[in-house]
């Protein structure tokens, strides 16, 4: 009997795993954001549970790690709607949410929690501005259609610790909860830490630009302008390839679904068969004991009467 029990809780637990696999979709993987361009010095890539590992050149990003740069390293990022992240020395960067399919449901949203990124948009900014921000500790800054650099002081030497936002081509917005600000080029944006206030615009540029060196800054230029004449191919491209293997999956899904549905029915037959078994079983010894029982009691009336007639 106990060994019929186990078996049953094992029948049920195996029914309850393939039930969950059929109405899951499984585990979605984190999208891939881009991959290193060019790197210089040291800077290590952390996943989500914490997990680190030094950066390369050629190695994939994905939505949910964070970037950490020496105080040598330098990482250019091409994002996978053509878009350039350059990390600078002492900086760490964290993807937060990314999704690059050409359509409504693209966006990028980024958090700067120290140091520095230059980032010149890709289509998801070109062709929905609403989709993209970099968050920082004092600010969030959104775009429309930009190169653009922002800088978090913690400890200022020169200059006061908060967010700073400056603009290349294009324009952006600084934002908190006091207020606004629209950066264009030759303007210099400030979000004061340890203060609530308005963004304000600087009189002069801030003093860390003036002294810090960057080893591979000249590259960026010549990535800006091949990636910028491809940006309507590229999303095109990439509308073609995720339908097409959107397509593919459905089809995979499908055809995986109908297979765990038969396991799991066949592993329902062989429950039922079990327990139509073991409750014949239990039938056919519940008749013998039965049976048993009335023979038993049948042999005790007949022994019972040769003995009365035998005192009689």
């Amino acid at each position: 009997m106990t060994i019929g029990i186990l078996e049953e809780v094992q029948l049920r637990i195996l029914l309850a795993v393939l039930t969950t696999l059929i109405l899951c979709n499984g585990a979605l993987s984190a999208e891939l954001f881009g991959k290193v361009d060019a790197l210089s010095g040291s800077a290590y890539v952390e996943d989500q549970t914490g997990k680190s590992s030094a950066v390369s050149v050629g190695q994939s990003i994905y939505e949910g790690q964070t970037i950490n740069s020496g105080p040598d390293g330098e990482v250019h990022l091409v994002t996978e709607d053509g878009g350039i992240i350059a990390v600078r020395p002492n900086t760490v960067f964290r993807i937060d949410e990314y999704k690059a399919e050409g359509n409504s449901t693209d966006k990028i949203f980024m958090s700067l929690l120290k140091g520095a990124v230059r980032s010149i948009t890709g289509w998801v900014g070109k062709f929905n501005t609403a989709a993209y921000r970099i968050t920082t500790p004092t600010a969030t800054i959104g775009i429309r259609g930009t190169d653009h650099e922002t800088t978090v002081i913690d400890n200022g030497n020169g200059d006061e610790p908060g967010t700073y936002d400056s603009v290349n081509e294009g324009s952006t917005v600084l934002r908190t909860p006091q207020g606004t600000a629209d950066v264009t080029p030759g303007k210099y944006a400030f979000a004061a830490r340890g203060r609530a206030a308005a963004p304000v615009f600087l009189a002069r540029r801030p003093h860390f630009l003036a002294t810090r060196r960057l080893i591979i800054e000249e590259r960026i230029q010549r990535r800006k302008e091949f990636f910028r004449t491809r940006l309507e191919n590229m999303r095109e491209e990439r509308i073609k390839y995720r339908t097409g293997h959107s397509r593919q999956l459905l089809e995979r899904n499908d055809n995986g679904r109908e297979q765990r549905r038969g396991k799991l029915l066949e592993h329902r037959g062989e429950f039922r068969r079990h327990r139509a078994e073991q409750a014949a079983h239990n039938n056919a010894g519940n008749s013998e004991a039965r049976r048993d029982g009335q023979e038993g009691k049948r042999r005790y009336r007949v022994e019972g009467r040769g003995e009365k007639f035998k005192r009689e």
